[in-house]
C-alpha cells in the first residue's frame, strides 16, 4: 500500500466518528405569529393524513416540523388574499410559498422567524402590488 493510500485511510476513518455521531437538527418553533410545533425538540418528521394533516404546505409532507397548527393558518391567509384581495395567480402562488417556508424542513430547525431572500421579497412585491391586503403583526394576513 503506498504512502497516499495510506494517508487516505487514515483521513477517511479520523472523519467516520465526527460524521456518524452529529445529532439531527431538531424542529425549533419560529416564534411571532407562528404556532409553536407540536414536534418542538424532534427532528423533522413524516405528516400522515388524518386529524394533524398539513392542510396546505403538502410538498413538505414526506419531511417537515408542521402539522395544521401551522398549515390552518396559511390557508385562511391565502383564501382570503384570493377572495378579498384580489390577488392574481401569480400572488397567490408566491404568498403560497411564503406562507410555507417555515414548514420547510431546512427552515424549521432555524431558530427565528425565516429569513427571505430580497430576490424573493421583491418578486412577492412586484406579483402582489396590487392585491389589496393588511397584516396584524400577531396572527395573520386579513384580506
Amino acid at each position: 500500500m503506498g504512502h497516499a493510500s495510506l494517508i487516505l485511510l487514515l483521513l477517511i476513518n479520523s472523519l467516520v466518528p465526527f460524521s456518524s455521531g452529529k445529532p439531527d437538527k431538531v424542529c425549533t418553533s419560529q416564534g411571532g405569529r407562528f404556532p409553536p410545533f407540536s414536534s418542538e425538540g424532534k427532528p423533522p418528521r413524516r405528516v400522515n393524513k388524518g386529524p394533524k394533516d398539513l392542510t396546505l404546505c403538502r410538498v413538505f409532507r414526506k419531511k417537515t416540523c408542521c402539522d395544521v397548527s401551522q398549515t390552518h393558518p396559511a390557508l385562511v391567509s391565502v383564501r382570503k388574499l384570493a377572495s378579498t384581495g384580489e390577488a392574481n395567480p401569480e400572488c397567490l402562488q408566491l404568498w403560497e410559498l411564503l406562507e410555507c417556508s417555515i414548514c420547510d424542513p431546512r427552515i424549521g430547525v432555524q431558530p427565528g422567524p425565516p429569513v427571505i431572500c430580497a430576490s424573493f421579497c421583491d418578486r412577492v412585491f412586484k406579483a402582489c402590488a396590487e392585491a389589496y391586503y393588511s397584516t396584524d403583526a400577531i396572527t395573520q394576513v386579513c384580506g
